[in-house]
C-alpha cells in the first residue's frame, strides 16, 4: 500500500526510491538523511504524483542530550502540539502550517 507520510532515513538511494514508492499521490516523503554518494534519482513520481519531499537535518547528539537531561533548554514553549500516532496525518497537516515551530507524534 501506499502512505500519505513517509520517512527515509537509509541514507541510500534505493532506501529513497523504496520510500518514494511507498508514498501516497499528493503525500510527503521527509528525508531524515543525506544520500552521500552520487547517483541519478529520477524525480518524475514526486512531479506526477505531486509529492512533497522535506528535509530534515540532524546535528550533534551529545551535547543535545545533555542540555535536554539538565533541562538547561525550555522546550515547552517551541512545542506546537502533541497528538497520537494515529492522527499522525493530521500532525502533519498541523506541522505544515505557516507559523508552526514543532509538532509531536507520540506512539
Amino acid at each position: 500500500g501506499k502512505w500519505p507520510a513517509v520517512i527515509d532515513a537509509t541514507g541510500s538511494r534505493e532506501g529513497f526510491e523504496r520510500a518514494l514508492s511507498l508514498t501516497a499521490a499528493r503525500g510527503t516523503l521527509v528525508l531524515k538523511s543525506t544520500i552521500a554518494a552520487p547517483s541519478p534519482i529520477q524525480l518524475a513520481p514526486v512531479v506526477i504524483d505531486e509529492i512533497s519531499v522535506i528535509g530534515s537535518r540532524g546535528g550533534p547528539f551529545p551535547p543535545a542530550l545533555s542540555a535536554l537531561a539538565g533541562q538547561s533548554v525550555r522546550t515547552a514553549p517551541l512545542l506546537d502540539g502533541c497528538l497520537p500516532l494515529e492522527d499522525g496525518v493530521q500532525a502533519l497537516e498541523r506541522a505544515r502550517k505557516k507559523g508552526t515551530l514543532k509538532v509531536l507524534i507520540r506512539p
